[in-house]
């Protein structure tokens, strides 16, 4: 039997809370109108424990910012998740959140851009959990080697003149062939089989705008192309493939940003806040789950008003 209360239900034992929390930090449940409290008299195999139950969730660059938050509310929601990173440690710790949480999840160190580590690393998941059937394409830099930004750059019209040709590469094979060998992969051991599965790419404003680095923009544009491709092959198979273009997000990322550049952003933005980690993981939570079955192709922007229309 579940036996609710006001602040969450019991379930096999175990005090299931209406809040949770997210990225270290203390969440109302958005959708606790779902898990409205329980009579006595059903049975907890009735109660729907999470919006991604029985899916396998692949979430790289999983090791903080983003990744870390998408990976947390992924398993709280049912997911068994699989975190990726390059830093090993980072994404262990990641997964440790996960289980301390809870949930279940394992870490997978390797480098996106490497299509045969990126094949070892679904051989190693299939023999763990099973196919992948939600990938969320996470990983990403905004800044590479030899791409300009170093000390004696003048910035601006200067950052192409600057870049090499490394620098330039670098951030296309993480973002882009990053993007194309994990979804490759997936698609190959799900496409022929009856499981609907979802990709979710994490663009950027930038994309939409052509702010900041050059290379990078272009890496974030070109993610939206990729999806709506991916959106036309695959909806005959049952699979779905979307964007999230977040704005300005408190991540590691944008640390070291100068904070009067931060305080300017803030005053245009008309939700007057730079956006939580959490904010883009509920985005992603809702393409990656069946609520979203009728959305393909599409771009979700959460960025609090700043890029409108």
């Amino acid at each position: 039997m579940a036996l609710a209360s006001a602040c969450g239900f019991r379930y096999r034992g175990v005090m299931v809370p209406y809040r949770k929390f997210i990225g270290g930090r203390q969440q109302s449940h958005r959708f606790a109108d779902s898990r409205q409290c329980l009579a006595d008299d059903h049975d907890e195999e009735d109660i729907l424990m999470g919006r991604l139950d029985g899916k396998v969730a692949l979430v790289t660059g999983g090791g903080g910012g983003l990744g870390t938050a998408i990976s947390v509310l992924f398993a709280s929601e049912g997911a068994k998740v699989v975190v990726q990173d390059l830093n090993e440690a980072a994404a262990a710790a990641t997964a440790d959140q996960v289980i301390a949480n809870g949930g279940e999840a394992m870490s997978a160190a390797c480098d996106v851009s490497d299509s045969k580590a990126i094949e070892a690393m679904f051989a190693d998941i299939d023999d763990r959990f099973g196919p992948v059937t939600v990938l969320v394409n996470n990983a990403g830099v905004d800044s590479t080697p030899g791409d300009g930004s170093g000390e004696g750059n003048t910035g601006g019209d200067r950052q192409i003149v600057d870049m090499s040709d490394d620098g330039w590469q670098r951030m296309l094979d993480i973002h882009l062939n990053g993007a194309f060998y994990c979804t490759r992969a997936m698609l190959s051991r799900v496409i022929d089989t009856d499981l609907k599965a979802s990709v979710v790419c994490m663009s950027s404003i930038a994309g939409l705008a052509g702010w900041g680095p050059i290379h990078y923009a272009t890496a974030k544009a070109g993610l939206l192309g990729f999806v709506r491709a991916m959106a036309r092959f695959c909806a005959p198979h049952g699979i779905r493939a979307n964007a999230v273009c977040p704005g300005v997000i408190d991540t590691p990322m944008v640390a070291g940003v100068d904070a009067t550049m931060i305080e300017g952003l803030k005053m245009i933005t008309p939700a007057g806040r730079i956006g939580q980690p959490e904010d883009i993981a509920y985005a992603a939570l809702y393409l990656a789950s069946d609520e979203s079955d009728f959305v393909t192709g599409e771009t979700i922007t959460p960025n609090g008003g700043l890029v409108i229309g």
